[in-house]
């Protein structure tokens, strides 16, 4: 059994593998005793630990002193080639969620897009080269920009829209956020299919299912893309574990 650990900015996501598949899926607010608590009936054997916080020296010391761990760095060999010329400020959820869209698709160029706080747009080439991609705001990040850089424009909120304009300040407050979004999604997938045309896409991340309804485009949602990348990075590097 391996446990992948995606400590986010607001909570830690968990996956227990057994047999290279996804058996058990568990949210905590933090990554040390409450998720260790939730996993005394499995027998763990490794633990991949992936952040986006720097304060990780504690949650580190805390696996460590219980199984052999990999900590997920701008340095951790990977099972795809890394062009990106600034690797040490790569999210790491980027990069595993490239190799998580390997993992399900063998051949052809992917793009992963991860809809969460940030929108990243991530590239991997036929040969599996991972070479960038973008970053755009979120769905609450547009929704703040409008309201705290305005004089006027209340604080909106709404995500799971089925109109096109709005009749009333808020509703257009969500037409342009939700609806802007899922045209930008649409025009980058068109924009990649032009240099890439057969080009596979895949979505995952938090808000990603407000989205896969409205988009033109053909893509693959899998909520667990990260997850499955950083299971991947794991077994790549077990030879090497503590």
């Amino acid at each position: 059994m391996e446990l992948v650990i995606d400590i986010g900015n607001t909570r830690v996501k968990a996956a227990v593998f057994i047999n290279n598949g996804i058996h058990t899926i568990l949210y905590t607010e933090n990554a040390d005793d409450e998720l260790y608590n939730k996993l005394t009936q499995y027998k763990i054997q490794k633990v991949i630990i992936s952040s986006v916080r720097t304060d990780l020296e504690r949650v580190v010391e805390f696996w460590k002193s219980k199984y052999s761990v990999l900590v997920l760095d701008h340095l951790t060999p990977l099972p795809i080639v890394n062009t990106y010329k600034t690797p040490k400020t790569l999210g790491k959820d980027r990069i595993a969620a490239v190799v998580g869209a390997r993992f399900l698709h063998e051949k052809g160029p992917l793009l992963s897009i991860d809809i969460g706080t940030c929108i990243t747009y991530d590239l991997l080439t036929d040969d599996n080269n991972y070479i960038g991609g973008s970053i755009s705001p979120g769905i609450e990040l547009r929704y703040k920009a409008l309201h705290t850089f305005t004089s006027a424009l209340p604080l909106g909120g709404q995500k799971d829209i089925d109109y096109l304009y709005g009749d009333d300040t808020e509703t257009s407050l969500s037409t342009g956020v939700i609806n802007g979004i899922t045209h930008e999604i649409d025009g980058f997938i068109s924009a990649y299919e032009e240099q890439y045309p057969t080009l596979k896409t895949l979505i995952c991340g938090g808000d990603a299912r407000y989205f896969v309804k409205h988009l033109k485009k053909k893509i693959f949602a899998n909520q667990n893309l990260v997850l499955l990348g950083l299971h991947k990075i794991l077994l790549f590097n077990e030879k090497n574990l503590n």
